[in-house]
């Protein structure tokens, strides 16, 4: 049953790829927009459901799921991206909808090369308030342009909130010598 949450996961690859056509097109745009939100809900609640059943590969093998959603989540980000980008060349909107991405990649990538001990990596409520204002401001954008960058400020300062908070959590458990606990909501 987990392949059908990996499924809802990439599914917001084509659904990042369709808004490229309908953008302009403001109810089509926000009709993928909220599809992708849905399958970003989704598909956690039902990894979680399946692994609670017992879902073969849910207890012995890696978490695909711990590393495949915030993939696909940043890959999303990025296309979407560069679709408005594309569409209205609104320099400002694209880096504050991107500003968490711009600023958690790379911090990521040097927290894995440092190879610190951990356990996985996980999203806490600041984050998921973060991917749902994200969520929000696209539709705002996409609907209202006029108040696209009021929207994409809002997401990009709850954003950047949510990266120093997990850039703070990681440090002070680097600090601290101990991996952080592992939640029971293994994907975001």
């Amino acid at each position: 049953m987990l392949w059908l949450a990996h499924a809802l996961t990439l599914a917001r690859l084509p659904i990042a790829v369709a808004l490229w056509s309908v953008w302009g097109h403001p109810l089509a745009a926000a009709a993928l927009i909220l599809a992708a939100a849905l399958t970003d809900t989704a598909d956690g609640h039902v990894a979680r459901w399946a692994k609670r059943r017992g879902a073969p590969g849910s207890s012995n093998g890696p978490d695909i799921g711990g590393w495949l959603d915030p993939a696909v989540d940043k890959l999303f980000v990025a296309i979407v991206v560069v679709a408005i980008w594309i569409h209205t060349r609104a320099l400002a909107v694209i880096a504050l909808l991107g500003a968490r991405e711009l600023v958690l990649v790379p911090l990521l990538g040097l927290y894995l090369a440092l190879r610190v001990p951990h356990r996985p990596l996980q999203a806490d409520g600041l984050g998921k308030a973060a991917t749902v204002a994200q969520f929000i401001a696209l539709c705002v954008i996409a609907v209202a342009p006029a108040a696209a960058l009021a929207a994409a400020a809002v997401a990009g300062g709850l954003g950047l909130l949510a990266a120093a908070h997990y850039v703070v959590v990681a440090v002070r458990t680097a600090r601290a010598g101990v991996t952080p606990p592992v939640r029971d909501t293994p994907r975001g």
